[in-house]
C-alpha cells in the first residue's frame, strides 16, 4: 500500500465531510487507506463518519488525548509506505496525493515533506519556517508580532520573501499537511506526546534533521488550509496549552547550561 491518510477530529462535524469528500474525489491512482482518529467528539462527528464514509477506518477515543498522541495512533496503525497527516480544516486538491508520493520517491533523503498551503481564496499561506530562536517564539506566539509586521526578524522567520514556487529543503513546516516516510520513523521516533497541541510538528521535523534526513517543501502539490495557524495573545483561552508547549520546546532544545539554537541541519 502506498499511503495512509490520517486525520484527527474533535467536534469537527462542519469540517470532516468536505475533507473526506475531497479525499474521495482526489486521492489519486495509488492504493491507500484513510484513518480518522476522533478525540471524544460530542457534536455528531462520529455519526457522520459512520453513516456516510464506510471506507474510513475510524478510531473513537473516549476523551481528547491531544494532537500528538492521536497522531501517533495513526502512525502505529498505518499500513502505507507514506503517512499523509491532514488537519481537519483542509481540502485535498487534484493531483496533490500522487505528486507528494512521486516527489518523496525521488528524494529518499527526505523523511518528511509538505505541500504548498493555500487559503480558501487560493492565496499563499506562509507555512515554512526556520527553527526559531527564543525571540522568534516570543514574537510569533504573542501579540508582539502585530507591532512589528515589517521587521527583518519577523520577515525572516515567516519567510515571506522566500521563493515559494521552488522545491527545496526547509527546517520545518506547519503540520496542517505533512507526508512522512513510514520506514524513517524507526530512526526519527514518533510525535512527542508531551505536546498536547502546537510544536509537535516542529519537534518531529527537528528530529528528522538530527537523524540525517531532510524535510522537503513540495510546492507542486497544493492543499487548501482554511485557517491560518491560530494567533495567540495574552487573552487567548488556549494560552496555557500554548505556553506549556513553548516551555517544553525550550527545555528540550535550549536549556542545559547555555542557550543554543536547535539547528537540525547546517545552514
Amino acid at each position: 500500500m502506498d499511503y495512509t491518510i490520517g486525520i484527527l477530529t474533535w467536534n469537527s462535524h462542519a469540517l470532516i465531510g468536505p475533507l473526506l469528500d475531497s479525499i474521495a474525489a482526489h486521492r489519486g491512482t495509488r492504493p491507500g487507506e484513510t484513518i480518522v482518529v476522533d478525540n471524544g467528539s460530542t457534536d455528531g462527528t462520529v455519526g457522520l463518519i459512520e453513516g456516510r464514509y464506510p471506507w474510513v477506518r475510524l478510531v473513537k477515543n473516549p476523551a481528547n488525548r491531544g494532537v500528538a498522541p492521536a497522531r501517533n495512533q495513526i502512525l502505529r496503525m498505518a499500513q502505507g509506505r507514506y503517512v499523509l497527516i491532514l488537519d481537519v480544516d483542509t481540502l485535498v486538491l487534484p493531483g496533490a496525493v500522487d505528486t507528494l508520493i512521486e516527489v518523496m520517491d525521488q528524494h529518499p533523503e527526505a523523511a518528511i515533506g509538505g505541500p504548498k498551503l493555500l487559503y480558501r481564496d487560493r492565496r499563499l499561506q506562509l507555512s515554512c519556517r526556520p527553527f526559531p530562536s527564543p525571540l522568534n517564539i516570543l514574537i510569533e506566539g504573542t501579540f508582539l508580532r502585530d507591532y512589528f509586521p515589517n521587521s527583518r526578524l519577523v520577515k525572516d522567520y515567516t519567510m515571506e520573501e522566500w521563493d515559494h514556487a521552488s522545491l527545496r529543503p526547509v527546517d520545518w513546516m506547519y503540520g496542517a499537511c505533512l507526508i512522512i516516510r513510514r520506514d524513517a520513523l524507526a530512526r526519527i521516533g514518533l510525535f512527542d506526546e508531551g505536546y498536547f497541541y502546537l510544536y509537535e510538528d516542529m519537534d518531529l521535523c527537528l528530529a528528522a534533521w538530527r537523524q540525517g534526513f531532510s524535510v522537503l517543501y513540495i510546492p507542486q502539490a497544493e492543499i487548501i488550509h482554511f485557517l491560518e495557524r491560530e494567533r495567540r495573545s495574552v487573552l487567548s483561552r488556549t494560552l496555557l496549552i500554548h505556553l506549556r508547549s513553548i516551555l517544553r520546546f525550550l527545555a528540550k532544545y535550549y536549556l542545559g547550561g547555555r542557550l543554543r539554537r536547535p539547528l537540525g541541519r547546517q545552514t
